[in-house]
């Protein structure tokens, strides 16, 4: 949950902050991990995944 302080700029709790770290964390593990064992083509579809999760996120976290 974000909420807008008075100059505009968005406050993120701590639960937030770990969560995101957390995301980013694993996504780089598996793109090590994946390019390790020789499997570099299958990198630019996570990021492609990575990158709707962070948008579903975004858009459930606007609704509520």
């Amino acid at each position: 949950m974000e909420t807008a302080a008075s100059n505009g700029v968005f406050i993120m709790n701590f639960q937030d902050l770990a969560l995101r770290a957390l995301i980013l964390i694993a996504g780089a593990i598996s793109a090590v991990l994946l390019m390790l064992k020789g499997q570099a083509q299958a990198v630019p579809a996570l990021a492609i995944g990575a990158t709707l999760g962070v948008f579903a996120m975004r858009v459930g976290a606007t609704e509520e």
